[in-house]
């Protein structure tokens, strides 16, 4: 190594940490500050690693990255991401800030120039998320959702598996376009405590045990399914080849998900009277019922927006290779729509889009393409070429990869963190070995909803604890079922193999 190069090295080793330091010291005091902690109060042993190791692991990092023969650029970036991951890991921050500390450090130092560094926020991805939470928020607060799940008890049989495959479908169907667990989850509780107040149905009962479960499948199963139904597989199609982005940002998703989607349904139908043999229910009041229904009045002119907008997303996603206009201006139109006939106002489109939310996913997919400017993918794919040759190209093999790595990546990381990263790391794994990169994305988004502790839970599962309606069923019940759900998550995606050949995927 020359002299000049050396000095650069250090140049560019002692910038990178200066600026972290200098970000770490910031974003302590502002956290110091915000929580209202004076600065001689003790920090708790977990936060204090977390911030000992943002100051220490960057430099690591960026060193190891030049011995690896990766460029000075982007070493500089892979050590912005350690402290990325280090700020999610011990939750230092709130989840959005890390990318923008990614992002912002990146402009800092000059690594990529702003139309790189901050086409997230260009692109049309933005549309579709904003299009996506306008609508699902419209749906929630018109009382189209409760409306119709209503109905669909009172039409239906009055029997245990048709008020549990009620709750299930009703997920279903609000997945298409709400990508937060945590609202469908929202949605679905009022009709899960109606039904288990009108069927008596004890607490730790069975019967409570299966309508509960029943819930959580219906708000979390199909998530990985559609590209609409989950936040990470919207910011995640970003990462794949231009021409693959055309073909999955529609119903094609879906199509290549058939399989999966199948399987977790057909498991969850079959687990449920296994693990939960039912209670004899109270008949459920059919008289309550039209006193709700009647109470609503009639369709709101909210209603019948939210459900017009609903429909002609719908049927122009399932459309786009008939009039090839992408699903982000479809999105576009529809946030338009709601906005000019004033049913979703100024102070909604404040306070209901989940905005800490749209900025993460953005700034991820910022990350994103820095990396692929500075030939950061390319050098992980040479990398890690070797060290995974063990896959030989083979779609089986490298599906325990898949699974391996987003375990251990969820062990650390939220859902939604855990499912980019993954996506981020295995899609130059996939190149590599000459496999399709969508598969990449599914398996992060599939296998991200596998939990085994509490604190490691998925969304709907938190929000399950923090509402406390696992504290009023058969907890270990429950975390059987969810168990045996983790299993069937890998086996369908097992199951998917034989289609997947069928549509030329592998």
């Amino acid at each position: 190594m020359t002299s000049g190069r050396f000095s650069q090295i250090v140049a560019s080793h002692w910038a990178i940490f200066v600026l972290l330091a200098g970000l770490s010291a910031a974003m302590l005091a502002i956290a110091r500050l915000r929580r209202g902690s004076s600065f001689d109060e003790p920090v708790g042993t977990s936060t204090l690693v977390g911030w000992v190791l943002v100051f220490v692991m960057p430099p690591v990092v960026y060193v190891l990255s030049l011995a690896a023969g990766f460029s000075v650029q982007a070493s500089i970036f892979a050590a912005l991401l350690s402290a990325t991951g280090l700020l999610w890991i011990f939750s230092l921050v709130e989840e959005f800030v890390g990318p923008l500390v990614a992002v912002v450090g990146s402009l800092f130092v000059g690594l990529a120039p702003p139309d790189v560094a901050l086409s997230g926020f260009s692109s049309p991805s933005l549309l579709l998320l904003v299009g996506v939470f306008a609508l699902s928020a419209t749906i929630s607060s018109s009382g189209l959702s409760s409306r119709l799940i209503l109905r669909l008890l009172q039409r239906l049989p009055d029997k245990p598996f048709w008020h549990q495959t009620t709750l299930l479908v009703s997920g279903y169907g609000l997945s298409t376009m709400m990508p937060s667990a945590n609202t469908r989850m929202s949605l679905l509780k009022p009709p899960y405590q109606a039904m288990v107040s009108a069927l008596k149905l004890p607490p730790q009962g069975p019967g409570r045990t299966s309508l509960l479960a029943a819930l959580f499948g219906g708000a979390v199963l199909f998530g990985p399914m559609m590209v609409t139904s989950k936040s990470t597989n919207i910011a995640a199609v970003n990462f794949l080849p231009q021409q693959l982005q055309a073909e999955f940002n529609g119903i094609f998703w879906l199509v290549a998900a058939l399989v999966a989607a199948i399987t977790v349904t057909a498991v969850h139908l079959i687990v449920i009277p296994w693990l939960f043999k039912q209670d004899r229910e109270s008949p459920l009041s059919r008289d309550e019922l039209r006193q709700k229904i009647a109470a609503m009045g009639p369709l709101k002119p909210t209603e019948w927006t939210a459900a017009g907008c609903f429909m002609f997303l719908v049927i122009g996603i399932s459309t786009v290779g008939w009039h090839h206009v992408r699903p982000a201006y479809l999105a576009g139109c529809v946030l338009l729509a709601l906005l000019v006939t004033g049913t979703m106002l100024r102070k909604d489109f404040r306070s209901a889009l989940d905005w800490p939310l749209v900025f993460f996913l953005l700034g991820v997919d910022g990350m994103v393409r820095i990396m692929d400017y500075l030939g950061l993918q390319k050098a992980l794919a040479e990398a890690v070429r070797e060290g995974f040759g063990f896959v030989h190209g083979s779609v089986m093999i490298f599906i325990l990869v898949a699974l391996g790595v987003t375990l251990a990546l969820r062990m650390a990381l939220p859902v939604t963190a855990g499912a980019l990263t993954s996506a981020v790391i295995l899609i130059p794994i996939a190149t590599a070995q000459g496999i399709n990169p969508w598969i990449c994305v599914f398996c992060a988004a599939i296998f991200s909803d596998i939990s085994f502790f509490r604190y490691q839970g998925t969304n709907g599962m938190l929000q399950l604890y923090s509402d406390g309606l696992i504290e009023q069923v058969d907890e270990k019940g429950f975390l059987r079922y969810n168990m045996l759900m983790n299993a069937a998550r890998v086996a369908a995606v097992y199951a998917s193999i034989p289609w997947w050949a069928l549509l030329g995927l592998i």
